[in-house]
């Protein structure tokens, strides 16, 4: 992995790139996910182009000041959402990778990356990141996966022959009790609507990337044989969320016990569209906690998953990690 420090890079300089065998387009690079993606693959392979895309390269993101250390990343602006954006991104690439935040726009955005892809004539191979396999469909009760399904279809559909594909498809993200850190850690609780013994098998972002970094440096046998699959990813244990509290109370300091409130649906909607997410989405977030209750959140990863880069990281290892970050009591 090089050390040399970098700068943002515009289009232009794509073409000052020296003669590089393998060039991977991340798009996302600034998120959990992407950002993992790019850092496991300068690890794997210092030889590797890798073009990080982010709508804006200026601000104080540790994952921007984390990706200019490294002399094999090139970080282009990019706004998914304006096709014209995309021109000339694909130059020479041989890969491509996208996750997107769920946003109204999402679907038109990955539609124009996957359309650019495919208009390449290097481009041969592309990793994408949906949801939950079980309740990704067209009439989904949840918008986002309803998304997702559409977004699957029109990559299945525009890639043909030309481009193979796989969909990564993650259980629910540890990354989501980033909201117990920062927000109700310091009261001591955490609140959700669900029952305390429900499970869910909570996955690591990191370990995503790590599956998604090993499909795009495969030879191109293997990723034939990956081709058109959607894969299950989970993490290694699975927790209630219970469990979860538990595991706050033995990270934090002696004397603290953290509890588990179970509230309604409703308030855990109005809590998260005041913590600034839009009613649609808090609304499509606390569908989920009916199916940990019905056990459909308890799945294992994908055989290809398990042979590629098993997850490894547990929600216990996640808390121990991230409770140092979390604001003092609030008493």
């Amino acid at each position: 992995m090089g050390q040399k420090k970098s700068k943002p890079s515009t289009v232009q300089d794509l073409s000052d790139s020296k003669a590089v065998t393998t060039v991977i387009v991340v798009a996302g690079a600034t998120g959990n996910v992407g950002f993992s993606v790019v850092q496991e693959l300068a690890q794997l392979d210092g030889n590797v182009e890798i073009r990080a895309l982010t709508r804006s390269s200026s601000g104080e993101k540790p994952a921007l000041a984390a990706m200019k250390e490294l002399s094999n990343v090139k970080i282009l602006e990019c706004n998914l959402s304006e096709k014209s954006s995309l021109i000339n991104i694909f130059d020479g690439a041989t890969a491509a990778f996208v996750v997107a935040a769920n946003f109204h726009g999402q679907v038109e955005a990955e539609k124009n990356f996957i359309d650019a892809a495919v208009s390449s004539s290097s481009c041969k191979y592309l990793v994408k990141i949906g949801t939950v396999r079980s309740y990704t469909s067209n009439d989904s009760q949840i918008e986002y996966a309803r998304g997702h399904a559409e977004i699957e279809e029109h990559l299945e559909q525009t890639a043909g022959d030309d481009m193979k594909w796989t969909v990564l498809c993650p259980n629910w993200f540890m990354t989501n009790h980033l909201a117990d850190i920062f927000g109700t850690l310091p009261q001591n609780i955490i609140v959700y609507p669900v029952d305390p013994q429900a499970k869910v098998s909570m996955i690591d972002p990191r370990d995503v990337g790590a599956v998604a970094a090993r499909l795009l440096l495969a030879s191109d046998e293997v990723r034939l044989t990956h081709h058109a699959l959607k894969l299950d990813i989970s993490g290694p244990d699975e927790v209630t969320i219970s469990q979860v509290a538990e595991m706050y109370t033995n990270a934090l300091e002696e004397g603290r016990t953290v509890n588990h409130v179970k509230c309604s649906s409703d308030d855990y909607v109005a809590a998260t569209v005041k913590a600034g997410y839009p009613e649609w989405q808090a609304e499509d977030i606390s569908k989920n906690f009916p199916l940990w209750e019905a056990g459909k959140m308890v799945f294992p990863s994908a055989p290809q998953v398990m042979d590629l880069a098993p997850p490894k990281r547990t929600m216990e290892e996640w808390i121990s990690e991230m409770v140092p970050l979390s604001p003092p009591p609030a008493n």
